[in-house]
């Protein structure tokens, strides 16, 4: 346990971000800590579901690292989603247009 980590919910989140935050604060993996989350979930029947909930509504948020906001971490993460980076896209210049009208 990390004492200069705060106990907060994860911007990498799946659902609420719980897991992740917990993962982040005991340095432990996002996924399997998903995975146990949610095997500890079946087993219990879904008795989990009300300490998650009720973390969910108690844990801070995490302030967003960037300074540019939601719109850019949503598109570099559809980017990164597709295999593209957002710093590798050309522009690709149009030269040459004619306008025509089109009778149909």
């Amino acid at each position: 346990m990390n004492s200069k980590t705060k106990f907060a919910k994860s911007n990498d989140r799946l659902i609420t971000g719980v897991s992740g935050g917990i993962a982040e604060f005991f340095g432990w993996s996002k996924a399997l800590t998903r995975v146990i989350m949610l095997m500890l979930m079946l087993v219990s029947h879904g008795l989990l579901l009300i300490p998650y909930i009720i973390l969910a509504w108690l844990m801070p948020s995490k302030p967003i690292e960037s300074n540019q906001g939601f719109a850019s971490m949503f598109s570099n993460y559809m980017g990164s989603m597709n295999g593209q980076s957002q710093n590798n896209k050309k522009r690709k210049e149009i030269k040459n247009v004619e306008e025509h009208d089109v009778n149909e």
